[in-house]
């Protein structure tokens, strides 16, 4: 008898790693969301309070993960553009106390390139699977535009490392396709910042279709 059970519990184990080892390692989603910029204060502030006027845009990207059987460690990795503007009116003070206000709009681009890792905890249910994420990201910053009263004037953008923390759930939708929603705060420039230069950081919320692979 206890020969047998051995012998099937080695079975059962045998089995479950095998269908560990050949399950969809590889997951693709594309998809996009929304970008709150959160600071500094320059880029947050009004127009009108000599601010850019920063607040909540557009993002969109793809993300890529490798599951790891019997491991709850996901490695992955973004590509994630995003998206500012900002515009209002500003009133300079001119020589001998004169003013003229003039409309003032702002934009730049960011295009985030990461990679990092998710942690998965014990799924719940319903078929969400919560994670916690960390992601090192390679940050391009587009030319940086002011438009004045219709005159455009850019100025190119630099690069700079930053981080990315994150939190969010896969929801099963059938066997190969899920839903990832993800939030993630990003600092954009914390490595590489001359002298002076502020962190810029945000709250991006995103919405994926994984696409899951042999």
């Amino acid at each position: 008898m206890k020969k047998f059970s051995i012998i099937f519990l080695s079975l059962y184990f045998i089995i479950i790693i095998t269908n560990n080892v050949h399950a969809q390692l590889l997951s693709i989603g594309i998809g996009g969301g929304l970008t709150n910029v959160t600071g500094p204060d320059g880029f947050t502030k009004d127009v009108s309070d000599n601010g850019l006027g920063y607040s909540t845009e557009y993002n969109f990207g793809v993300v890529g993960k490798l599951g790891l059987p019997l491991i709850p460690i996901t490695p992955r990795a973004i590509v994630i553009y995003h998206r500012f503007g900002g515009e209002g009116n500003r009133t300079p003070v001119l020589p001998k106390g004169n003013s003229v206000s003039e409309t003032l709009e702002f934009s730049q681009s960011i295009l985030t390139l990461g990679a990092g890792v998710q942690y998965g905890f014990i799924p719940i249910p319903l078929g969400i699977d919560p994670y916690l994420s960390l992601d090192l990201t390679f940050n391009n910053f587009g030319e940086f535009s002011t438009t004045t009263d219709g005159n455009e004037v850019k100025v190119d953008g630099n690069s700079r490392t930053g981080l990315q923390l994150g939190a969010g759930a896969e929801i099963s939708i059938i066997p190969t396709i899920n839903l990832d929603i993800f939030a993630g705060y990003n600092m954009f420039n914390l490595i590489g910042k001359e002298d002076g230069e502020e962190t810029i950081s945000a709250i991006n919320l995103g919405i994926f279709l994984m696409f899951s692979f042999l």
